[in-house]
Formats: C-alpha cells, sequence, structure tokens
C-alpha cells in the first residue's frame, strides 16, 4: 500500500492562523512596551528635575527665575527645540546656568515624543518648568496613552488630561 506523506491543506490553514495570532499578540505587546518605556523615561527625568529644584530652592529659598524645557541643550530637536507651542518654550541656557551647581553629570531627559501630534497644536513633549505668575511654579510632564498622574514627589494640580495621542499632568512645586 503506497501511503502519501505531508500535510493537509485544513492542517496548514491551522498553522498558519496560530502563526498570525501569536505575530498579532507579540506586536501589541511591542508596542505597550514601548509606550511604557518612554514614559518611564520621561517619569525618571521629572522624578530627578525635581529633586534638583527642591536643592535649588533649599539653598536659596526660592524657585529658579527662569521658565524653561527641561533636558539638556539637544534634548528637544525638531520642532525648532520647542516642548511647547509659543518660540520662547525651549531649553534656556539660563535656567541651565542657575541649574548647574546641582547637576552632577548629565542633564535628565525626558522621552520627546510629540502627544499632541495630529492635533494641530504642536509641540506637547517631555518636561516644562513654568510660573503663571511669580510666586506659582508648576512642573508639566507629557506622557504617551492614557494613564494616571505619576509620583513624581510633588503635589499634582492638574491632570491627567488628554490630548492627541496622550495626556499630561500639572505638578505644583509650591506645596
Amino acid at each position: 500500500m503506497n501511503k502519501r506523506r505531508g500535510f493537509t491543506i485544513v492542517e496548514l490553514l491551522i498553522v498558519i492562523v496560530v502563526v498570525a495570532i501569536l505575530a498579532a499578540i507579540t506586536i501589541v505587546a511591542y508596542n505597550g512596551i514601548q509606550t511604557r518605556a518612554k514614559n518611564a523615561k520621561t517619569v525618571n527625568a521629572a522624578v530627578s528635575w525635581v529633586k534638583l529644584l527642591k536643592m535649588y530652592n533649599a539653598e536659596k529659598g526660592s524657585w529658579p527665575t527662569d521658565y524653561s524645557c527641561l533636558g539638556g541643550p539637544s534634548t528637544y530637536s525638531g520642532d525648532n527645540g520647542q516642548c511647547w507651542e509659543a518660540s520662547q518654550w525651549v531649553v534656556k541656557s539660563s535656567f541651565l546656568t542657575m541649574m548647574q551647581p546641582y547637576i552632577s553629570s548629565n542633564y535628565p531627559e525626558p522621552d520627546t515624543t510629540n502627544v499632541a501630534a495630529g492635533t494641530g497644536t504642536t509641540p506637547r513633549r517631555g518636561l516644562l518648568y513654568n510660573t503663571d505668575n511669580a510666586s506659582y511654579w508648576t512642573l508639566y510632564v507629557f506622557q504617551l496613552g492614557t494613564g494616571t498622574c505619576p509620583n513624581v514627589g510633588l503635589t499634582i494640580h492638574q491632570g491627567p488630561s488628554s490630548i492627541g495621542s496622550g495626556f499630561f499632568c500639572i505638578y505644583n512645586l509650591n506645596s
């Protein structure tokens, strides 16, 4: 008797379906890991900047007087070096000069993916140190996806607030 060896069409289809399901699961998991890694980078940078700002405040008795995007001089490439939409929102050398005595090596750098991409409001990315007036200082933290405001060592002032492909949280340095 002559037996034929090989796979039936049904067996081949089952294998193809299983491989496709495994590939889809892997792609979804990989995308989630990228988002979490980028957000972790931003949160770690925020925690580091909060510590530096608190050291400055403890020594000087006040917060740095210049607002700035937070990171090194080359952190925000593209979008004219901005972390916020207006041209003045860049990493300011005057701010870095004030902070230099408290930084031991490299400037803490957040992820700089624009969370407002495609909304007509660009950019919104990384970290921003700001004041609404001379006595009220805030830290903006921009993250991808959805979630809650992470613990960065400050009181949450506002957020999470959705924007584009992410959200932001505003923290109060005065509390």
